[in-house]
């Protein structure tokens, strides 16, 4: 493998490894703060008031997917005319951004948890489920990084 290859390849392979380890890493600190009871449940029942906050919570995550999915294509559509010197530093930067904003959805579930508890623990869960499996969806693998310079 050459170097530049070389080097993208490894760029990825760091920005890959660290978004799944915050994506994973979050959701499993929140998990445990849930199930230890460190953090109560709340007793709201999710109708009213509280229904409209989880439907919030549920339209602010698929913006947040949304908008990292838009800027990954916005993304790779540029990657190309950028110089080579940058290209491991941007492949990087993007993975952690990802990261980092998909880690909305676990905090939405851990504010909802906070508010409604046990009377929506599926809602809960769901939301904190969500940030690993949007990253794992939404993060561009190696080869569309590399396929973005050929084009």
């Amino acid at each position: 493998m050459n170097g530049p290859a070389n080097t993208l390849r490894s760029a990825h392979r760091l920005a890959y490894g660290l978004g799944l380890v915050l994506c994973l890493g979050t959701p499993g600190l929140i998990a445990g703060l849930l199930k230890s009871g460190a953090v109560p449940p709340g007793n709201e029942v999710p109708e009213g008031i509280f229904q409209q906050i989880g439907y919030l919570f549920t339209g602010l995550v698929f913006l947040t997917a949304a908008w990292v999915w838009w800027r990954s294509v916005r993304t790779l559509r540029t990657f190309k005319v950028l110089s080579e010197a940058r290209r491991p530093t941007v492949i990087l930067r993007e993975g952690l951004l990802y990261a980092s904003i998909l880690e909305t959805s676990s905090l939405c579930g851990l504010v909802y948890w906070i508010l409604v508890g046990d009377h929506a623990a599926r809602h809960v869960w769901g939301f904190i489920l969500l940030t690993p499996i949007l990253y794992l969806a939404l993060m561009p693998r190696y080869d569309r990084w590399a396929k973005a310079l050929e084009r």
